[in-house]
């Protein structure tokens, strides 16, 4: 059992926390993202049961600056839980307020029109990341990315200071991740499990300690590169977008691991993308109790770093 505590940490004492459930029979008062969203206000937190089923089929507009929690990904596949948990899976989420906070979503894709959004340990499918003009300060980490990232309307629209870090990209559409549209950013300690990074319409911005088989950099030579590790090696297996905890350690030798890409550094990805902060990891209820009698219920709390 993994689920995530009332008591989050990153929601403000006099905040409130939504929880929603799209699941057939769910104790939770709301069915949908767009619901939890008309009811809240800024500052409160929404948290997403995991489900099989996509919470919305189109784009979900976040107008509030909220924070947005799921339980992660691939949850069973990394031994997090024994039962076949799902993701907390949305389509496409559009970020228009500032400072919003998503965390442990399995997305689509994702689109930000706002300054200083968080995005962090969540899993981003093939139509990746647009950061739109105005989205400056934002923070993108631990996440998995099978898509590109770059500022949506070409690379005349250069979004400022971007903090890219600990993310892992798997683009396997063309075997090329793409980052375009970037300026006084700093991109370090990821990895890129593909042929080549394209840069493009980017410029004085700094990329270090990231794991990738090439670089190429299309711009006007303003762009920093030091110490980051080139190698084949992670392009073996890139077809395949699990992460699986042996992976690290049979593909990359345990010195690269502690130095370059998404597992080094301070912020270190986390497998399955379980976000920070209290869990319930156990609980108990007596299924019957005597009239007047106390109810004793036992509940064990974790705390994922």
């Amino acid at each position: 059992m993994l689920i995530l505590a009332a008591a989050c940490m990153t929601a403000a004492a006099n905040a409130k926390i939504l929880r929603v459930s799209n699941v057939s029979g769910s104790s939770a008062p709301y069915s949908s993202i767009e619901a939890a969203h008309d009811a809240a206000s800024s500052g409160d937190t929404i948290m997403l049961d995991v489900s099989n089923i996509r919470y919305g089929t189109n784009t979900t507009t976040l107008t509030k600056r909220l924070v947005i929690i799921g339980a992660g990904y691939w949850l069973r596949e990394n031994g997090i839980v024994d039962e076949g948990m799902g993701s907390s899976k949305v389509q496409l989420f559009h970020v228009k307020a500032e400072g919003t906070v998503i965390k442990g979503i399995e997305l689509d894709a994702l689109y930000i029109e706002a300054p200083k959004v968080i995005v962090n340990r969540c899993k981003i499918g093939s139509t990746g990341i647009g950061l739109e003009k105005g989205s400056d300060n934002c923070v993108i980490s631990q996440n998995f990315i099978s898509g590109a990232l770059t500022s949506r309307g070409g690379s005349s629209v250069r979004t400022n200071f971007i903090q890219i870090t600990n993310n892992i990209f798997s683009f396997t559409s063309t075997g090329a991740s793409s980052f375009g549209g970037f300026a006084n950013s700093h991109i370090a300690y990821n990895t890129f499990r593909t042929s080549q990074l394209y840069v493009g319409g980017t410029n004085n911005s700094t990329f270090e300690n990231n794991i990738v088989q090439t670089i190429k950099d299309v711009n006007d030579g303003s762009n920093s590169y030091a110490n980051n590790y080139e190698t084949n090696i992670i392009h073996t297996q890139a077809t395949n977008d699990f992460i699986d905890k042996d992976y690290y350690a049979l593909e990359i030798p345990a010195d690269v691991v502690s130095k370059y890409g998404a597992f080094a550094g301070d912020s270190p990805y986390v497998l399955a993308g379980v976000p920070s902060g209290p869990v319930i990891q156990d609980l108990v209820v007596p299924t019957t109790v005597e009239m007047g009698s106390k109810l004793n219920v036992t509940v064990k709390i974790g705390m994922v770093k």
